[in-house]
């Protein structure tokens, strides 16, 4: 049911890369699936533990955003522009026009009004403004962090 892969097992494998060689050859040599197959169906569950979790987290976000605008931006709200927040950590003015969401010039009070009220912040990237969800890019690189430290 889902558009795409959302399971990243790859964090898992590298985690455990001495695990996966070894039980990679013990298959090639001695024929040995099980462990190798038990291996394979731990990395499912702990990859699914963790994407739930981030999911979750994320879920939670967006729904805090979407009560902050409303409660301290209800003018601006709707649910387009808060999910157009949540499309990656970053967002343009270019990115609510396309979206249809809003004119040029709406579109850059938004998201200066949503950088006002502490949900973006803005920053110059050459000749471009960009408008940060940094508690969205701080979820999405903590949990990174957390892959490699197993």
């Amino acid at each position: 049911m889902l558009d795409q892969p959302i399971l990243y097992l790859s964090r898992f494998i590298n985690d455990n890369k001495p695990d996966y060689y070894r039980l990679l050859r013990e298959v090639t040599e001695d024929g040995n699936w099980k462990e190798w197959l038990i291996y394979i169906l731990s990395a499912v569950e702990e990859t699914a533990h963790y994407t739930l979790d981030q999911v979750n987290a994320i879920f939670d976000l967006f729904q805090r955003t979407q009560e902050k605008v409303k409660e301290r931006a209800p003018k601006l709200y709707s649910y387009e522009l808060v999910e157009m927040l949540f499309h990656q950590p970053y967002c343009k003015i270019s990115f609510l026009v396309d979206a249809g969401i809003a004119s040029r010039n709406t579109a850059s009070k938004y998201l200066n009004q949503l950088e006002e009220i502490g949900i973006l912040e803005k920053e110059q990237s050459g000749n471009e403004i960009l408008f940060l969800n940094k508690k969205l890019y701080q979820l999405l690189t903590e949990n990174q962090d957390l892959r490699t430290e197993k």
